[in-house]
């Protein structure tokens, strides 16, 4: 019943713009504009109701709201453009419903993918002014009640902040289009056809400017950890590209990069992206870079991305001979105490490494069993481990013994492959992407996949009867 009301409303209404009898009469006070007011008023009801029921706890009456809400901004642009004789678009009415939906812990997963799929991902003025609004709500001055929300507060301001990260996000993640095009043509609003300048919808260069604007206020909010991490994972390919100054991002992403744990490793792509192509001067990168590298980094989720960029990282042949050994030294010790996923990762990226920089090769010289240098073993291993700085961690002057411990691991495989060190370097180097991907279930899977090339060697001694003499139950059965 509310949605035949609402929807037979919404006809009513949408003919009555058309008879150009909601507009607002400028000729003082007439029968005809007593009338206007008094249609006008109701109409606002109704446009009242339709907010509500954006709040309302079944998501198809959302949805049904939102779709007579933005033809409601059809209606409006078209009378505002008309009136004005050049494009206007009623960004008062579509801000208050954005606001709504994005502040709105009701809001359900169904109406943020209608407003993205049928909407923002279709119009290239809803989308514009989306991203204007965004960041026009998410500005710290900004004051909801002064831009035409009406009724008291409801919830804190901060429940209204987490719900407006989670469905900006959710919204934002789910927009397919990116502004790389040269021009705009598709209006949810189309009375007048906007004009070319650098402020206008159909620019491109302003659509870039509003998306930028979003999301550096949007990354100003208090991000949960969660959105936290999904942000970092998509930050170097679907934002930093489509920025217009991606430097506004460095701040961000210096600290998340300081903030230690998998938060560092996500940061890394995009603090990487602004390093190599925005000419970034991050200080002190390769010392942050070395404390990442705990007894954690081989077991956390993120490890086969860490480690395609790491690659990228110590990949210049101009960097110092300590620094990379210091790498070396602190992979070969996490590996003697991870797990074999981790083993199998850490001992091709050393592999690499050590071709990439022969002046590194000292530290295979001096493991035990090698003849022409003095032999460092465990016990008297120079290396510092606690030791934050890689300049004064004394790996240049260490050996890689934690490599001959891995040519004893109870793991075949890993043994195997460790023995690569004990053989001349004439290999070339690893493709590290065959090694990333290893879990403890892809070992049971390959090991059970492998067929035998003959039986195991088993002593078995074929029962002649059911009980043997000797056995302690053949005390109490007699056959």
């Amino acid at each position: 019943t509310m949605f035949v009301a609402t929807n037979s409303l919404g006809r009513i209404f949408a003919g009555l713009w058309k008879q150009g009898l909601l507009k607002r009469n400028k000729e003082g006070k007439t029968a005809a504009s007593t009338v206007s007011d008094w249609l006008r008023g109701n109409y606002n009801e109704y446009i009242g109701i339709l907010k509500t029921q954006l709040k309302h706890s079944e998501a198809a009456i959302q949805v049904a709201a939102l779709k007579l809400l933005m033809q409601a901004v059809v209606h409006e642009g078209e009378n505002m453009s008309k009136s004005s004789g050049s494009y206007e678009f009623p960004n008062s009415l579509y801000l208050s419903i954005l606001e709504l939906i994005l502040d709105g812990s009701e809001a359900s997963d169904h109406l943020l993918r209608t407003l993205a799929d049928s909407y923002l991902n279709l119009y290239d003025d809803l989308r514009y002014y989306f991203y204007r609004d965004v960041a026009k709500i998410a500005s710290p001055d900004y004051d909801p009640f002064k831009s035409g929300k009406s009724g008291a507060r409801t919830k804190s301001l901060v429940e209204e902040a987490e719900s407006f990260v989670r469905n900006t996000f959710a919204v934002m993640g789910m927009i397919k289009v990116v502004p790389t095009a040269k021009e705009y043509t598709a209006f949810w609003v189309n009375a007048v056809s906007p004009t070319g300048d650098e402020n206008s919808v159909s620019n491109a260069a302003a659509h870039r400017k509003a998306f930028s604007e979003a999301w550096v206020a949007f990354l100003r909010q208090p991000l949960t950890a969660e959105i936290y991490k999904q942000v970092l994972l998509s930050m170097h390919r679907r934002i930093i590209p489509h920025m217009v100054d991606a430097t506004g991002l460095m701040d961000f992403l210096s600290t998340a990069y300081d903030a230690g744990g998998s938060i560092s490793l996500l940061a890394l792509n995009g603090l990487f992206t602004l390093i190599d192509q925005y000419n970034l001067n991050y200080p002190q990168f390769y010392e942050k870079l070395y404390a990442l590298f705990d007894r954690n980094l081989l077991h956390v989720k993120y490890r086969a991305r860490f480690f395609r960029l790491f690659e990228l990282f110590l990949g210049s042949s101009h960097l110092p001979a300590y620094l990379v050994a210091a790498f070396i030294k602190r992979i070969a010790r996490l590996a003697i105490s991870a797990t074999p996923s981790g083993a199998v990762t850490a001992i091709p990226v050393i592999y690499n490494l050590l071709k990439a920089h022969p002046s590194c090769m000292v530290l295979i010289h001096r493991m035990p069993g090698y003849e022409g240098e003095e032999s460092v073993d465990a016990e008297s291993d120079p290396y510092l481990a606690d030791e934050a700085d890689p300049a004064k961690c004394n790996a240049l002057s260490s050996s890689l013994w934690e490599l001959e411990t891995l040519q004893h691991h109870y793991y075949p495989n890993i043994a195997t492959l460790a023995n690569i060190f004990s053989e001349p370097f004439h290999k070339p180097k690893f493709q590290l992407e065959d090694f990333l991907d290893h879990t403890y279930s892809t070992f049971f899977d390959g090991d059970t996949a492998r067929t035998p090339k003959k039986a195991p060697a088993l002593s078995v001694q074929p029962p002649t009867a059911l009980l043997r003499t000797g056995d302690a139950i053949s005390d109490f059965l007699v056959l």
